[in-house]
């Protein structure tokens, strides 16, 4: 394909990518490399005996790909925390209190009720010695004046009892533990003040990163104690650290729906544009361009700077390093879009190599494509138009930049957060800048420069009121799109054959292109079809809340409408029905054809109907059954209880039902249950 040759780093970075997603998707096992020297010794051998040289450069490209296959998968299994003979996992049973010296790697969040803190374990003990072990994990204190002393780097002697992370408990919900396994960490601890010590221990944390954990610490500090409003406190904590846990939910709702919120955290988007004005800026300088290495070392030692300042922020760090060999390229490569996507993919594979588990992460991916859709998209776009205005100019820059980035990150986008920001690109224009100009303004806060906390107060103030007129389902956004893995991946595909048609003007690959749309389609249609078609009763899992979802081939109806979990644990099944009208009623009993449910919410006041009909119990708010309530049920097949009931309550139940020989669900322990009604 002409794309490798071009683009040849997409000879690596295929294979390589297809031996890291093999070993974490399929959790293969470490490929041994006994097995690769002797591929290698077989196909050379090969390669020698044939003397064709269209089968040796097969052969040479074959082995090349098994090489970087190889790499892949056994650098997932090397970076495996959980497979480390010193996790703390495989040294000690976590089914008990277990004690462990760990230390706080990263700055503490305040919740409600509780403080979290992500913990690095050093040691745990053994019998009566402590052993050096690896692992992270995530912790929750009550809070206390104790509490509060805790800060990034402290070293704490705990005595608790670990527990695993859970599955999702309701269909289509986001998988939490997936999430913080791809992150390392696989347990959970509550704390209260009596469950701890502090303790010294020299060194636990490298001491640039202790450092960068450090001015991240003043940063907020500095912010906290300026005249800043708490929406201009926490949108400045998220610009210059990526702490954004203080966002109000509003706030953060309507930049989301605007297709702005990758403007709220210190991101690639601001290590970008301080790159730029940095070019610019020594450009002024240097019109003939001779001193390329000299503003190439200074932007760098700049960048970096902005890196330790941030605190060492994830999103920075990996822009930093991709910025970095992207200045290189220029100083020593051609500064077209060929070279400078290689470059590109160059820094993703140096960053997967570091930490392969990357490429799990939505804010790495975005990154990418988006700066891969900038390189490919915008060179096209902007020949288009050739305003002469420079403020025209520029305004044209911004809209090409934002559309070549929406394009090629839009599969990972509707999949990821099944919406769409309908005016993208009129926001960007307006938000990005101001953002830039609040982070700039940031710094002078921190360094205490009279005014700028007033300033950058005014610019939130409207910057909200701003994006929050596009913040309406009516004619801002797209809400609820129906849009799993397969339709992302057509579309990917879809974009890249489209892509390369108009580039190559190839009317072969506009076929294909128009051809996979009438299969996409087809399959589409198969899927709504089965999902409008579905009649089933869904007893959602939420705890001390009793929600349920009864749906036909019409509309789907919910006892409540509760708004604190509606989008975390209800929402997602819901877009999976395919844009079902919804609507919100209390009800108690259900019958559909031979299948009838009891919903008993209350312990003295049951529904009036007729018992030796119903086939099927829901029991809400810990009511209890007796073995005399059950004889009132003849047909009596099964009893659910969700999560309003106390494991008292679940456990009596229980015995109730194997003593009757009914069947037994909770969603406690067994998740959400969907009932299909036929």
């Amino acid at each position: 394909m002409s794309v490798f040759k071009t683009i040849p780093f997409f000879r690596i970075l295929i294979p390589f990518l297809v031996g890291v997603l093999a070993a974490i998707e399929l959790n293969t096992l470490g490929i041994d490399i006994k097995w690769f020297i002797l591929i290698f010794i077989v196909l050379f051998l090969v390669k020698i005996l044939v003397k064709s040289n269209l089968v040796s450069k097969f052969i040479l490209l074959f082995i090349v790909d098994c090489f970087f296959v190889f790499f892949g998968n056994n650098l997932v299994h090397i970076q495996t925390t959980s497979e480390n003979p010193l996790y703390y996992g495989n040294v000690l049973k976590s089914d008990s209190a277990i004690q462990f010296i760990a230390t706080v790697n990263e700055l503490p969040i305040e919740k409600e009720k509780t403080i979290k803190c992500n913990l690095t374990v050093l040691s745990v003990k053994k019998k009566h010695e402590h052993i050096n072990v690896k692992g992270d994990l995530i912790v929750y204190l009550k809070k206390s004046l104790k509490n509060k002393q805790i800060k990034a780097g402290s070293t704490l002697a705990i005595k608790a009892k670990l527990i695993p992370v859970s599955e999702p408990k309701n269909p289509f919900e986001f998988n939490y533990k997936l999430y913080l396994n791809y992150k390392q960490i696989y347990h959970t601890a509550f704390l209260d003040s009596s469950n701890y010590e502090f303790v010294f221990i020299p060194n636990t944390i490298s001491f640039i990163w202790q450092l960068g954990l450090k001015c991240k610490l003043y940063i907020l500090n500095s912010l906290q104690h300026s005249l800043l409003n708490k929406n201009s406190y926490s949108i400045c904590a998220a610009l210059l650290t990526g702490y954004d846990d203080e966002i109000d939910k509003s706030v953060m709702e309507a930049f989301s729906h605007s297709g702005t919120l990758h403007v709220l955290s210190v991101s690639g988007l601001h290590t970008g544009l301080i790159f730029l004005v940095l070019s610019f800026l020594f450009d002024l300088v240097d019109r003939k361009k001779r001193f390329k290495l000299i503003k190439f070392f200074w932007i760098t030692i700049v960048l970096w700077l902005f890196a330790l300042i941030t605190g060492f922020s994830a999103p920075v760090l990996r822009a930093v390093i991709m910025f970095n060999l992207l200045g290189i390229g220029k100083i020593y490569f051609r500064s077209d879009y060929r070279n400078q996507i290689n470059i590109l993919l160059f820094s993703a594979f140096i960053l997967l190599s570091y930490n392969p588990y990357l490429i799990k992460d939505i804010g790495f991916l975005l990154s990418y494509f988006a700066l891969f859709g900038i390189l490919y998209y915008q060179p096209i776009f902007s020949k288009w138009w050739k305003p002469n205005s420079i403020v025209l100019k520029n305004i044209w820059q911004s809209i090409t930049a934002s559309f070549s980035a929406t394009i090629s990150t839009l599969p990972i986008t509707l999949f990821a957060f099944k919406q769409f920001p309908i005016w993208f690109f009129i926001c960007n224009i307006v938000v990005v800048p101001i953002t830039f100009i609040v982070l700039l303004l940031a710094f002078f806060v921190v360094i205490r420069i009279p005014f700028a906390d007033v300033s950058i107060n005014f610019l939130i103030k409207y910057l909200i009121i701003f994006i929050d007129f596009f913040n309406s389902a009516n004619f801002g956004f797209i809400d609820k799109i129906d849009f799993n893995l397969i339709d992302s991946i057509c579309l990917a595909i879809l974009i890249v054959f489209l892509s390369l048609s108009i580039r190559q003007k190839s009317y072969k690959k506009l076929i294909i292109s128009f051809s996979l749309i009438i299969i996409w389609q087809f399959i589409s249609l198969i899927d709504s079809y089965d999902s409008k078609n579905k009649s089933q009763l869904t007893i959602y899992h939420l705890k001390n809340a009793s929600v349920f979802g009864l749906k036909n081939k019409e509309k789907i109806i919910f006892n409540v409408y509760d708004k604190v979990n509606y989008n975390y644990h209800i929402k997602p099944h819901l877009i999976s029905f395919n844009y079902t009208n919804v609507e919100y009623k209390t009800f108690n009993f259900i019958k559909v054809n031979n299948f009838s449910v009891l919903i008993l919410s209350n312990q003295k006041c049951w529904p009036k109907t007729d018992l030796e009909k119903v086939n099927s119990i829901i029991l809400c708010n810990n009511v209890k059954l007796s073995s005399k309530d059950i004889k009132l049920f003849p047909i009596l097949r099964m009893i659910v209880l969700d999560g309003s009931n106390n494991s008292y309550n679940i456990k009596k139940t229980e015995e109730l039902c194997r003593k009757f020989a009914i069947k037994f669900y909770s969603t406690k322990t067994m998740g959400a249950a969907q009932i299909a009604l036929k």
